[in-house]
């Protein structure tokens, strides 16, 4: 692990786009300074969330550069570099290489499915390339291979990766995976992509949370680990209900999938809100109509964000 601990929030920050799908560097900024003014922990660029798996890499490159200016040093940042092939991962990370951030993250290549002994190539093969802090990227729901816990903790245990974001939904291969972790006495940053246990996830053996609705919520999503963390139920409980308030945006489309609900419908309060310019998502991912848009405000006054 680095020097500095890694705890809390990591926020899986939003591309904001114009309209002709390129990455609008002034909107990006206020959204990080608007992470960065409601307390979250840390920034995860070029995520799911970021639609990097539609993007150039000069784009996705330009979206972390763009954050690691914003942020100038403030919080730290993991930049995924997942790509569809090892050596292609391997020249993400050598673009990002020297912008100072805490580390890297990496899915299993996607497309062709990867198993386990090829899974221990290819994040060696990255780490030794790029000699940064890496981490796994788990999430099986859009690259089909998963990483087993085993798998984990021999990348951990010979110090090749320094942490996990799973985004499997799955809890018993994270309590193997914490077993794992104490019968081995190794560290491994352990974080889960969740918006439903935010308050509660240290009673999971987790070390923070990587919440996509904490986007619009960075307060609140913060405000419930840390009341969670000191054992707050009260307060915990409080900010926890206001990230299921903001939840809400995410399930207001009526057509498109999951994915362009979740991303479209934060850009578009965000838009409202006045922190980006354009609720732009990447096609085919379809963006709120105008009618679905109408029931935003209602979200955000009960919220206390309206303008």
């Amino acid at each position: 692990m680095t020097d500095d601990p890694i705890r809390g929030v990591v926020v899986p920050i939003l591309t904001p786009l114009t309209p002709h799908e390129r990455v609008d560097t002034g909107s990006l900024r206020r959204l990080v300074a608007y992470l960065l003014d409601n307390g979250v922990h840390g920034i995860w660029a070029a995520g799911t969330t970021s639609e990097f798996a539609a993007l150039s890499d000069d784009e996705r490159n330009l979206s972390i550069e763009t954050v690691v200016d914003e942020v100038r040093g403030r919080v730290p940042i993991i930049a995924n570099i997942s790509a569809p092939a090892t050596g292609l991962a391997i020249e993400l990370g050598h673009a990002v290489k020297d912008l100072g951030l805490a580390g890297i993250a990496a899915t299993p290549p996607f497309y062709f499915p990867s198993v386990q002994d090829e899974l221990l190539d290819h994040f060696r093969y990255i780490q030794d390339s790029s000699d940064m802090p890496l981490w796994v990227y788990n999430i099986p729901s859009t690259v089909k291979t998963v990483v087993e816990p085993a798998t984990v903790a021999t990348l951990a245990e010979e110090g090749t990766v320094v942490g996990i974001k799973d985004s499997s939904g799955a809890g018993e291969p994270l309590a193997q995976l914490n077993l794992l972790c104490e019968q081995g006495d190794f560290e491994l940053y352990r974080f889960i992509g969740t918006s439903h246990r935010i308050s509660t996830a240290t009673s999971i053996g987790v070390h923070g949370v990587i919440p996509s609705i904490a986007n619009l919520v960075p307060a609140a999503a913060a405000s419930a680990w840390e009341a969670g963390d000191r054992g707050d139920t009260d307060a915990a409980l409080e900010f926890q209900s206001k990230v299921m308030v903001a939840s809400s945006v995410t399930r207001l489309a009526a057509g498109g999938g999951p994915n362009a609900g979740t991303v479209s419908g934060m850009k578009s309060a965000l838009k409202i809100m006045g922190v980006i310019d354009h609720d732009s998502v990447t096609r085919p991912l379809r963006g709120l109509t105008q009618e679905e848009k109408k029931g935003i405000p209602a979200v955000l006054e009960e919220l206390g964000l309206s303008s």
